[in-house]
């Protein structure tokens, strides 16, 4: 009878065992099927980057295991929310990177959103030809925390001109900058995507590309990084697959749009960019131009790039001195 007892107690016992051995499994499944929470940038409406919360909630890329929310930024803000942990990616330029780490941030961009789209516009009767043309004009321009203004006024110093002092600018968003010139109160202005594809939809001279300036007084051939995506290299460091998922696919949807840009024609996407149904020129106009400024590598040539325009920034004054960290960094798959 002991033997029977004791039996039983033996038998009782691995049955409890086993009982929480099947819960703990439960538990670690149910964990790790949870989905990961992530704070991404909520681009606005009228930017070229308003088109991935539509193209990344596809069947276009894997985001399996995320759990994204979308949060709204506001200029000046979104280093704060990436440094308070509110955002864990937004978009950076390098020069804009290279003066959050010299402020302390320990940001990093680890994939490419777009290359320089910045172009000085004029109305259709202007005299102007060429940028030098504008010398004392006025000129709308986007804010001058911007990697567009910044490139643009290296762009220009290679000229010998001086953005801020040879020009009437002002400063203000992209959209407010549109009405400006679209009143007549300024001369010109430096436009970016998608208001360039309108201006011009509409009749109006695209003079200067900042792009081509650049690379006429560099001899540079590659095309000319302007904005990234950046997180905390903290964060990076802490999350390094979740990173490099959405790395991917951030370049995945680049090589589609570069693949197949007509896919901007759709009424969800022009839309997010900005455009009504009615704007049919510009609509038409988008594919070719919008894919011509979305990059899809992220390798040696980029880094290149990248390390000219700070040389240069340096060179001309746009940056007071050089970051000491890398200011971009490569994830597994992500190239």
């Amino acid at each position: 009878m002991p033997h029977d007892g004791l039996r039983r107690r033996t038998l009782l016992t691995a049955g409890f065992a086993a009982l929480g051995l099947a819960a703990l499994s439960g538990r670690s499944r149910a964990e790790a099927a949870k989905p990961f929470p992530i704070n991404l940038m909520a681009p606005n409406k009228g930017s070229t980057s308003a088109i991935y919360p539509a193209l990344m909630a596809s069947d276009l890329v894997d985001l399996s295991g995320l759990d994204i929310s979308w949060v709204g930024t506001a200029p000046g803000q979104m280093q704060v929310q990436l440094l308070s942990g509110a955002l864990n990616v937004g978009g950076y330029g390098a020069l804009g990177v290279a003066e959050a780490q010299l402020k302390g941030a320990d940001v990093t961009l680890f994939a490419p959103l777009s290359l320089n789209h910045g172009s000085f516009i004029v109305p259709a009767g202007s005299p102007a030809r060429k940028l030098e043309d504008l010398k004392g004009k006025r000129i709308a321009t986007v804010p001058v925390n911007t990697d567009t203004f910044r490139q643009a006024e290296v762009a220009a110093a290679l000229y010998g001109l001086n953005l801020r002092k040879d020009f009437q600018v002002s400063h203000s968003p992209g959209l407010a900058s549109l009405a400006l010139f679209e009143r007549g109160d300024v001369d010109a202005i430096l436009a970016i995507e998608p208001n360039s594809t309108r201006l011009v939809a509409r009749g109006a001279r695209e003079i200067a590309r900042v792009e081509d300036l650049w690379n006429a007084a560099t001899g540079n051939k590659e095309p000319l990084f302007l904005v990234g995506w950046a997180a905390r290299r903290s964060w990076i460091d802490a999350n390094p697959e979740v990173a490099a998922k959405v790395a991917k696919a951030y370049l995945h949807i680049n090589r589609v749009l570069r693949k197949d840009p007509s896919i901007l024609k759709r009424p969800e996407l022009y839309t997010a960019l900005g455009l009504r149904e009615e704007e049919t020129e510009a609509i038409a106009l988008l594919p070719e131009r919008i894919a011509r400024v979305t990059p899809v590598e992220w390798n040696q040539a980029v880094f290149d790039n990248i390390g000219q325009q700070i040389d240069l920034a340096l060179k001309y004054g746009t940056l007071d001195s050089r970051p000491t960290e890398p200011l971009y960094t490569v994830l597994p798959g992500v190239s």
